[in-house]
C-alpha cells in the first residue's frame, strides 16, 4: 500500500510544474499589460504650502502631514513646508501647533499648488476674577456678599438697602440716618445711581432734625454694586464711594402683593404679558402716628413724619441680548419737629418733593456690547426754623452711552460719555449770627438760580492674561460749567488670585467731585469754586472657601480743594484732610448652631480743615472704631430670626466753652472751643427681628414680620443743646428708643 502511494504522488510532479509554469506565463503577460501605467502612479508628488497665524504672519515650527500615511514635515521660518508622497485620490492634511487650534484640511491629490492654511489660538477658558479692592455686591447680582433676602431680613434695617449696607466695613456710624459715610468722607460723597442715572435725592426725611430712609424698595432692585473707593474710570463726580442701583428685570409671573404695617399701607403689582414684556407698579403710603403713640413718641412732633410714593418700571427684551429699561419713581414726604434752642422755641417744618424718571438699554452686536440711558431728577424741599429757611429746586438732566469691546479673550477695552445738566433754584434767609434763631432775627435773604453743565468721558483696558491676574486701567476727564475747569483722574486696579480660595486686590486713583450748587450762590457762596479732589490707595485680602468669607482692606486719602459751608452760611473752599484705616469683615455659615453670622470691624483716623476755624480738625464723621455683627437663624422654612449689634466711638463735635451776653439783642452769645476737640458718648445699641412665612393657598406667599429696634432701649446721644445762657449742656437723645414695629404682607397671583 505504501509503495502504491508513492507512485500516484510521484506521478503528479510534472503535471504540478507543468502548472506552475503556466500561472508565471501568467502573471508575466499581465505585467506587461498594467504595469506601465501603474509605475507611472507610484512616482511620488509633493505636498506643500505656508502656515500664517490669524494676523496673517509666518508661523513656523507647525506640524502638516497627511493624516493616512503620517507624511509630513515641519514648517520653517517663513512659514513653509513641503513634503512627498506616493498617495492619490481624496486625503486630509493636518497642521497642529501647541497653543493653536488645529487644522484639518481635504484635498485630492496630487496637489494642484501650494496650500495656504491660517491657524488661530486656543480659546482661554477664563474664570471671571470678581474681587474688587473696595467693592461689595448685594441682591441678585453675580458673587455677591449678602443676597436680597440677606438685605430684607437684616434686623434693625427696616428692610432699607441702604441700612443693609451700613453694616459692611468702611462705613462710619454718624447718628441714626441711612445716609452713607464712607471712610472720612460726608454723605455728599456717596453718589448713588438707579440704571446708572444720578439720583440727586436718594434720602426720605433727609434733615439734620429727623432720621433718613432710602427712597428705594429693595423688592424695586436687582443689586446694588457698592465701592467704597478705587472704583473704575466709568464713575466720576464722586469723592468716596458709589452706590450703583441695578431696577429688578420684567418679572416672570403675575402676582399682586400688599402689606400692612403699624406705620403704613403699601400695594405691588407686578404682570407678565408675554415671554418679552413685563412691568411693575407699587404704591405706599405712610404715616407713623400710631407708631409714635405706641412707642411714646408723639409728644415730640407737631406733625409726625409722613411720606406717600408711587413708583414704576417695565423691560422688553426685544431680542436675545437687547432690552429696554423704565423706572418712574415720585415721593413726597414731611415732618413738624418740637425744637427747643437758647434763642428760640418752636416747630421745625420740611416738606419734600423727589421724582426719578430713567430710559436705559442694552444691546450686542456680535461680541460687542452697547449701553445707553436717559434720565431726569428731581428735588424739592422745604424748610422752615425761626429765622431759618430754605426753599431749594433741583433738577438733573442726564444722557450716558457706554461700549466694551472684547479685543480677544482675557483683552477688552471699555469706553464712554455722560451729560448732566444741572438747575439749582434757591431761595430763603439764614440768620447772620448762627445762633440767633428767634423769628425776628437778623437774616441773610439770598435768591438765585444755578445752572451748569458737566461733561464726562472715559476709557479703561481690562487685562486677564490668565485666572490669576486681572488688571484695570482707566483714565477719565471731566468739565463742568460751574468750576469751568477741566479734570483728569487716572485710575488702576489689580486682583491677583494666588488660590482657589485667596485673592490679593489693590487699586489707586484720583477722583473729583463738583460742588454743590448751592455753593456757588452769589450771595453767600463763592463762584470761583474748582472740583474738590480726593487721592485713593487701597491694599486687601479676601479668603473665600465658600463656607467662610474673610476681607481684611487697608487704605488711605488725601483730600484737596474741600469746600463746605460755616455755621453762618457761606461757603469756604481750599480744604484739605486725609483719611486712614483698616476694615475687617468676616461672614460665616455656623452648621452646628444653625447660623448665619457676618461681622465687619472699621478703623479710621481723618481729619480735614474745619471750615469755621480754617484750621486742621479731626473730621465730623471720625467714629474711630465701628462694629457690627449680625446673626439670622433659619428653622425650616418657615421661620427666620435675627439680632443685630452695632457699636460705635462717637464722633467729634466743637464744644461750647463760655458765652457773652449781647445786651442790644437780649441774647448770650456762644464762644466755642477748640474745634471738634470733644466726642459724643460712643454709640450702641441692638436690634432684634422676626419673620413667619405661610401658604395659605396654591401660589400664595404670606409673611408677618416683627422688629424691634434699640431693644435695650439705650439712650444715644446724638449731639448736645444748650441752655438759653449756655452754662447747662442738654443731651439730644436719639429719636431710636425703642421701638416696636409689625406687620404682613401677602401675595395674591393670578
Amino acid at each position: 500500500m505504501a509503495g502504491f502511494t508513492r507512485i500516484r504522488r510521484d506521478a503528479r510532479r510534472p503535471a504540478a510544474r507543468r502548472l506552475a509554469a503556466v500561472w508565471l506565463v501568467c502573471i508575466a503577460a499581465f505585467a506587461l499589460i498594467i504595469g506601465p501605467a501603474h509605475l507611472a502612479a507610484q512616482e511620488p508628488s509633493t505636498v506643500a504650502g505656508t502656515v500664517s497665524d490669524g494676523a496673517g504672519q509666518p508661523l513656523a515650527g507647525a506640524d502638516a502631514f497627511l493624516l493616512q500615511t503620517l507624511e509630513g514635515s515641519l514648517t520653517d521660518q517663513a512659514g513653509g513646508f513641503s513634503f512627498n508622497t506616493r498617495a492619490t485620490g481624496p486625503a486630509t492634511v493636518v497642521v497642529q501647533k501647541t497653543g493653536y487650534l488645529e487644522v484639518r484640511l481635504a484635498v485630492d491629490l496630487p496637489l494642484d499648488g501650494p496650500l495656504a492654511i491660517a491657524m488661530h489660538f486656543v480659546p482661554i477658558v477664563l474664570q471671571p476674577i470678581t474681587v474688587e479692592a473696595g467693592a461689595f455686591r448685594l441682591g441678585n447680582l453675580p458673587d455677591v456678599t449678602l443676597d436680597d433676602l440677606e438685605v430684607v431680613r437684616t434686623p434693625g434695617a427696616a428692610a432699607d438697602p441702604f441700612r443693609a449696607i451700613q453694616t459692611f466695613p468702611g462705613l462710619q456710624s454718624v447718628g441714626e440716618g441711612a445716609g452713607l459715610f464712607v471712610r472720612g468722607g460726608d454723605i455728599s460723597e456717596t453718589r448713588v445711581l438707579l440704571d446708572g442715572a444720578t439720583v440727586i435725592s436718594p434720602f426720605r426725611l433727609d434733615t439734620d432734625r429727623t432720621i433718613s430712609f432710602g427712597r428705594f424698595d429693595p423688592f424695586q432692585l436687582r443689586g446694588i454694586h457698592f465701592s467704597a473707593g478705587g472704583f473704575g474710570a466709568e464713575y466720576g463726580d464722586a469723592l468716596s464711594a458709589i452706590a450703583d442701583l441695578r431696577s429688578v428685570d420684567r418679572p416672570t409671573s403675575s402676582e399682586l402683593g400688599v402689606t400692612a404695617a403699624i406705620g403704613g399701607v403699601s400695594g405691588g403689582l407686578q404682570i407678565d404679558l408675554s415671554e418679552s414684556v413685563g412691568f411693575r407698579a407699587t404704591a405706599t403710603h405712610s404715616d407713623t402716628d400710631l407708631l409714635m403713640r405706641l412707642n411714646g413718641r408723639r409728644d415730640e412732633f407737631d406733625a409726625v413724619p409722613r411720606s406717600s410714593d408711587l413708583s414704576g418700571g417695565g423691560e422688553w427684551a426685544y431680542r436675545d441680548g437687547g432690552s429696554l429699561k423704565v423706572f418712574a419713581l415720585v415721593q413726597t414726604d414731611g415732618v413738624g419737629v418740637r425744637i427747643r434752642d437758647p434763642s428760640y422755641s418752636g416747630v421745625y417744618r420740611s416738606d419734600a418733593r423727589a421724582d426719578l424718571f430713567a430710559v436705559s438699554g442694552l444691546d450686542h452686536v456680535r461680541a460687542v456690547a452697547f449701553e445707553w440711558g436717559l434720565a431726569t431728577s428731581g428735588s424739592r424741599k422745604d424748610e422752615d426754623f425761626g429765622a431759618f429757611r430754605l426753599d431749594r429746586d433741583d433738577r438733573s438732566i442726564q444722557a450716558r452711552a457706554r461700549m466694551e469691546v472684547p479685543v480677544r479673550p482675557g483683552v477688552a477695552v471699555a469706553a464712554g460719555a455722560e451729560m448732566e445738566h444741572r438747575d439749582a433754584d434757591l431761595a430763603g434767609s439764614v440768620p447772620v449770627a448762627s445762633h440767633d434763631n428767634a423769628p425776628n432775627a437778623a437774616t441773610t435773604v439770598f435768591s438765585s438760580r444755578q445752572s451748569g453743565v458737566r461733561l464726562g468721558g472715559f476709557g479703561e483696558f481690562e487685562l486677564q492674561p490668565s485666572n490669576a491676574l486681572r488688571v484695570l486701567i482707566g483714565l477719565r476727564t471731566d468739565r463742568s460749567t460751574f468750576t469751568g475747569r477741566a479734570t483728569v483722574d487716572p485710575r488702576l486696579s489689580a486682583t491677583w488670585r494666588l488660590t482657589e480660595q485667596l485673592t490679593l486686590a489693590g487699586a489707586w486713583g484720583v477722583f473729583h467731585q463738583v460742588p454743590d450748587p448751592l455753593l456757588f450762590e452769589p450771595t453767600l457762596g463763592d463762584s470761583s469754586l474748582p472740583a474738590m479732589s480726593a487721592l485713593h490707595w487701597i491694599g486687601g485680602a479676601t479668603w473665600n472657601d465658600g463656607i467662610r468669607l474673610v476681607r481684611v482692606e487697608a487704605y488711605a486719602k488725601r483730600y484737596a480743594a474741600l469746600a463746605a459751608r460755616t455755621r453762618t452760611g457761606s461757603a469756604r473752599g481750599g480744604g484739605t484732610g486725609t483719611a486712614r484705616g483698616f476694615d475687617v469683615f468676616v461672614k460665616e455659615e455656623l452648621g452646628f448652631l444653625g447660623l448665619d453670622g457676618r461681622i465687619a470691624y472699621s478703623f479710621i483716623r481723618s481729619e480735614r480743615t474745619d471750615p469755621d476755624s480754617g484750621r486742621l480738625a479731626p473730621s465730623p464723621f471720625d467714629a474711630t472704631h465701628t462694629l457690627n455683627l449680625v446673626l439670622n437663624r433659619g428653622v425650616g422654612n418657615w421661620l427666620d430670626a435675627g439680632v443685630a449689634y452695632r457699636a460705635a466711638t462717637g464722633v467729634p463735635f466743637t464744644p461750647v466753652r463760655d458765652a457773652a451776653f449781647d445786651p442790644d439783642r437780649g441774647l448770650w452769645e456762644p464762644v466755642y472751643g477748640t474745634p471738634l476737640s470733644e466726642r459724643l458718648p460712643r454709640y450702641a445699641r441692638i436690634d432684634l427681628s422676626a419673620s413667619v412665612l405661610q401658604s395659605y393657598w396654591s401660589d400664595n406667599t404670606t409673611v408677618f414680620f416683627v422688629s424691634i429696634m434699640n431693644s435695650l432701649d439705650r439712650s444715644n446721644v446724638r449731639e448736645y443743646r444748650y441752655s438759653r445762657d449756655y452754662s447747662e449742656r442738654i443731651p439730644l437723645e436719639t429719636p431710636f428708643p425703642r421701638s416696636i414695629y409689625f406687620g404682613v404682607t401677602t401675595t395674591l397671583p393670578f
